[in-house]
């Protein structure tokens, strides 16, 4: 009687038979065993694969609200630029002195506040910048890593 056992990773396979092996039996048994672990490999990487794409969908709602918090600089940019011009505006038209400080004090005051708004914007956008970037890099390491087991396999 012949015995055979074959444990390649998580696969086991065991074989009698009460004659001797031939030898395309024993190819045909390792062929099998092969396929198989093959078959759980996909699987994995399939899985992987599902993963990286939605972590790409969510670097994808980065990007729009990346997008919206620009609009929003752009949006209070141009508010500033109104009221600039407005304060000038005003300014040629006043001929008090008392007034035209005020009018300075209150032009200075709303510039800083702009100014602290368009900072913690820039910031938000620089952290949004890097969170962005190191997801995309590991995503991409990834989908290189799954791509070169998946054309390793076939």
């Amino acid at each position: 009687m012949t015995k055979i056992k074959l444990k390649v990773l998580d696969t086991e396979v065991e074989y009698e038979r009460e004659e001797n092996f031939r030898q395309s039996q024993v190819i045909a048994l390792l062929d099998a065993v092969k396929k198989s672990h093959n078959e759980q490999v996909k699987r994995s990487l399939f899985t992987v694969q599902e993963e990286l794409e939605q972590e790409l969908h969510s670097m994808n709602s980065n990007v729009a609200t990346i997008s919206k918090i620009t609009e929003e600089l752009d949006q209070k940019v141009t508010e500033f630029q109104r009221r600039f011009k407005a304060f000038f505006e005003e300014i040629a038209v006043s001929s008090d002195l008392g007034a035209l400080v005020n009018e300075t004090r209150q032009m200075e005051e709303t510039q800083m506040s702009f100014n602290l708004q368009y900072l913690q914007l820039q910031s938000q956008m620089q952290n949004e910048n890097r969170s962005y970037t190191a997801v995309s890099n590991i995503m991409k390491t990834k989908h290189d890593t799954v791509k070169n087991s998946i054309s390793n396999i076939r």
